[in-house]
């Protein structure tokens, strides 16, 4: 059919630019031309030539490149060709079938190996891994790395796995990517062989290397396709803890709340990472509930729910508290002061301020509000991705806010009968305003007012 279409095109550019020549001679000249694209056609099929494709990312168009020495293409127009010394760079997708999404982050990583002058790259870790395939390379959930790696250089991108994993990877979850297969009989040699044999005596590099604070620098910057993902995720995982907040009853144990947001969680497609659940005074003590069953755990009246949910990689945090009944003194009163602290870092996380700036932001909204010595309890959140969290803001901490990226932050305090906590997360436009993902429908929400006088809406204590 491209023929064809070529074809056509060429006889009536002929008659249009010859109006006067002979339909003989139009005919010749078409008869030529239909040649010449069929011989095209053969040199293509052979591996000679290629027909350039290029496709436009946030970063610009963005090519997967091969060198030809081929000077009849030097005339063909087309923005994405580069000139490099004699050789000509003609952009091509040799990836069909793989998302725009995870191209453009192999085209990321492979500028920065070529920068840095890596040829292979074997991706081990699962991070890493779901930033450049959004697959999951695991079995168990715990693992830090599964029985998939990906291989990459310049050409090739190549998912090495079992013959346990082969088919599901090939088809469920990395689509569009080769696969390469080993016997699960004499691993880790089998999986090597295959390994060696891709390297071909090159330079081999892993992603926990040199290029590990790089490569984790990339993935926390956002693509389009990126950002499109990560609203999605934003709003069913608010939906998700809405549903599971409004699904608890009195008498549940910690565990059977987890297991219910594991299900409204699961139903969207959304892995559950991290799950704290404490009910009524375990608030006031423990940062970092661990859902537990058994006598002493049931619910009596206010239950806190804080997830981490991933889905293809991406992961939001958010958390939420539930309340049977009056809300109490203390909580009211310590609520209020988190929703007004969870305001002032959400609003203060602007392009160029440093993790240090941001430390001391929450510390002051503390101090200035009774609670100064809050900010010795807990972490206080910052920059999340492809992790729970890339970095936590410190003091001293010389990361820096940028747009395009993803925060999190979860100011929490402890009272002397219970405990509260305020968390969601944002994005950082490109303007440099920011934007809540993980907004929960139908929830109770406050505007808060902050110190400057600006105002945000924060999630307030459902009561039921």
């Amino acid at each position: 059919q491209v023929l064809r279409s070529l074809l056509n095109s060429h006889r009536l550019l002929v008659h249009h630019n010859h109006p006067h020549t002979s339909e003989s001679d139009s005919m010749a000249s078409s008869r030529t031309a239909a040649l010449q694209l069929r011989l095209l056609a053969v040199a293509a099929l052979c591996g000679l030539c290629l027909f350039p494709k290029t496709f436009v990312a946030r970063r610009g168009i963005v090519s997967l490149e091969r060198t030809f020495r081929a000077p009849h293409l030097r005339a063909w127009p087309n923005p994405s060709r580069r000139k490099i010394g004699s050789c000509v760079q003609v952009s091509r997708v040799a990836m069909d079938g793989i998302s725009p999404q995870y191209v453009e982050h192999i085209v990321a990583a492979r500028e920065l190996m070529k920068a840095e002058g890596v040829e292979c790259l074997l991706v081990t870790k699962t991070p890493t891994f779901f930033w450049l395939t959004g697959g999951r390379c695991y079995v168990p959930t715990i693992e830090e790395s599964g029985p998939a790696h990906l291989f990459l250089d310049q050409e090739k991108a190549v998912v090495v796995t079992t013959s346990i994993e082969g088919n599901k990877m090939r088809t469920q979850e990395c689509l569009g990517f080769e696969v390469k297969e080993a016997a699960w009989a004499g691993l880790p040699g089998t999986m090597d062989a295959i390994i060696t044999e891709l390297v071909a005596g090159r330079s081999v590099e892993t992603d926990t290397d040199s290029l590990e604070a790089k490569l984790d620098e990339l993935m926390v910057d956002l693509t389009d396709h990126d950002v499109a993902a990560y609203r999605a995720l934003g709003k069913d995982i608010g939906e998700a803890l809405a549903e599971a907040a409004r699904s608890v009853c009195v008498g549940d144990s910690e565990y059977k709340v987890a297991g219910i947001t594991h299900a409204c969680y699961n139903k969207r497609g959304i892995d559950l990472v991290m799950s704290a659940v404490a009910h009524d005074e375990r608030i006031s003590w423990d940062r970092h509930p661990l859902p537990r069953l058994g006598v002493g755990t049931e619910l009596k009246k206010v239950c806190m729910i804080a997830t981490c949910g991933r889905r293809k990689g991406l992961i939001c945090s958010l958390s939420r508290l539930v309340c049977f009944g009056e809300v109490p003194a203390e909580l009211r009163t310590i609520h209020d002061v988190c929703m007004q602290v969870d305001a002032e870092i959400n609003l203060a996380t602007v392009p160029g301020k440093s993790a240090d700036e941001l430390y001391h932001v929450i510390v002051k909204a503390y101090t200035d509000r009774g609670y100064g010595e809050q900010i010795l309890q807990h972490h206080q959140g910052g920059l999340i991705g492809y992790k729970c969290r890339h970095w936590i803001a410190q003091p001293g901490g010389q990361q820096v806010i940028k747009a395009g990226r993803a925060y999190a932050w979860n100011p929490t305090i402890a009272g002397k009968t219970i405990g509260t906590k305020s968390e969601d997360t944002i994005y950082v436009n490109n303007n440099g305003s920011m934007e809540v993902l993980t907004n929960s429908p139908d929830w109770p929400m406050v505007d808060v007012k902050t110190g400057d006088g600006r105002t945000m809406s924060r999630p307030d204590i459902l009561v039921k």
